[in-house]
């Protein structure tokens, strides 16, 4: 979702540093050496972004509705590397299958949900991450790069459309 959240910001000046942490964050979550405090922080910045801001109006703009799916899903994942807590994970994951699920009935021919799906299977059914195999999570990261591209291009096309 961060290649989302990247490509929809940033060429946007005043979205820069919000560009620069999540890529920063997301750096992080492939690290298990970092520590669960560092992502307490990272949650808390998270927290700050215009998109988790309370507001009385509905997001209906394509782009705002992506961004805010790739910030929720990064608060997530952050509170899940900070506390160990397996909700916080489905919940990351839950964000992550309702985004591509909303993409797949708005763009005609698209498995997004299904390939989401897909990926989350695999990633849970191969070693833990806590074992640090750093080739497991080479490949994952590796799938989730030319994942998240697709899904950018998609985006993007309906955005031109």
């Amino acid at each position: 979702m961060v290649q989302i959240f990247t490509g929809l910001c940033g060429d946007d000046p005043a979205r820069s540093v919000d560009v620069d942490f999540v890529v920063h964050a997301v750096e992080d979550l492939w690290k298990p050496e970092v520590p669960s405090e560092s992502f307490r922080g990272h949650m808390e910045t998270l927290e700050g972004f215009q998109e988790l801001e309370t507001s009385d109006e509905q997001v209906v703009e394509v782009a705002g509705i992506y961004t805010f799916y790739s910030i929720l899903a990064l608060r997530y994942a952050t509170l899940y590397r900070s506390s160990a807590n397996s909700e916080d994970a489905l919940k990351c994951a839950h964000a992550c299958l309702t985004a591509m699920g909303q993409l797949d009935q708005n763009l005609p021919g698209v498995t997004f949900f299904t390939q989401e799906a897909e990926c989350q299977r695999r990633a849970i059914s191969e070693s833990p991450l806590e074992d640090s195999n750093a080739s497991h999570l080479s490949r994952l990261r590796e799938c989730d790069r030319t994942v998240g591209r697709e899904r950018l291009v998609a985006i993007q096309s309906r955005l031109a459309g």
